[in-house]
């Protein structure tokens, strides 16, 4: 028995599981992402806090892990982002050139690139190649108790081990995005101009006749959005592992699902609320 605990009189509840008592009547299924939801911003507001009162100490870490995520997550995230646009733009193409107007492509792929598809591909590939490793090492770690042994030892493991990557990894996706915008342009151009018969000064009119700093911003925030999204998912998942080597696998299973919905509800309910504020880029011009 721990002496320093306080001492409670039969029959009295124990204070500390007071204020929890109420979950146990929330059904299963809501109970789970009541949990996942508070243990991904109780994760973020310390992260924030840390920051906040100490914000060097970690920004060495956080370049060795940006390097190690533009080493292995480079060519998922160009190939998912070329492969995606260009069967966009065979298909936007094909579409438009039934109706005479192929030489809008550039126009659409304005709607379609910066908006849609470079933030999506980008924050998919970066969740399922980077995302999982992060879960999958926090929760090795986690098992073996090697995060108990850092505390014991003095050493905060979220600072050390989980804000670095948070940092890196909401890094390169904004710098992977405005790569993957690139990319877009590219290639859904060759879709067009190539193997279609647009020529490329139409594509590239068609582009920046709709083309603004709005969509450039929006583009920006959204990914900075999407790169801290993964990041405090997948580490949180990490750092709740129970039950030993399958309750990692689980983990890593539930975080990139997870991330997939927040990639969908984000997405979502950004380019909403940049519509709302800007109806003119709703205009095709």
């Amino acid at each position: 028995m721990d002496p320093s605990a306080p001492v409670r009189s039969p029959g009295q509840p124990d204070q500390r599981r007071r204020g929890a008592d109420w979950i146990e009547f929330v059904p299963g299924g809501i109970r789970r992402v009541v949990v996942d939801v508070g243990q991904i911003a109780q994760l973020f507001s310390r992260l924030v806090v840390g920051v906040v009162r100490n914000p060097r100490g970690f920004w060495g870490a956080s370049f060795e892990e940006m390097y190690a995520m533009l080493r292995f997550a480079w060519i998922p995230v160009l190939l998912s982002t070329g492969g995606f646009s260009f069967a966009i733009g065979t298909f936007g193409y094909d579409l438009l050139r039934v109706v005479g107007a192929g030489n809008r492509v550039g126009t659409f792929f304005v709607m379609a690139g910066p908006r849609e598809i470079a933030p999506y591909t980008v924050a998919m590939a970066i969740a399922g190649v980077m995302g999982t490793s992060l879960t999958a090492d926090l929760g090795a770690r986690k098992v073996r108790e090697e995060l108990d042994a850092l505390e014991v030892l003095g050493v905060d493991p979220e600072r050390t081990l989980v804000l670095p990557r948070v940092v890196a990894m909401t890094m390169m996706v904004f710098g992977f995005n405005l790569v993957g915008v690139a990319a877009v342009v590219v290639m859904a151009g060759v879709a067009t101009t190539i193997i279609g018969s647009t020529s490329i000064a139409s594509y590239i009119a068609g582009f920046f006749t709709i083309m603004n700093m709005t969509d450039l911003v929006g583009t920006v925030l959204k990914s900075i959005l999407l790169g801290l999204m993964i990041g405090i998912v997948c580490a949180a998942k990490g750092l709740s592992v129970k039950g030993g080597a399958e309750g990692v696998g689980r983990a890593v299973n539930q975080a990139v699902v997870l991330c997939f919905a927040w990639v969908w509800i984000i997405t979502f309910t950004f380019n909403s609320i940049m519509l709302g504020l800007n109806p003119n880029m709703a205009v095709t011009r």
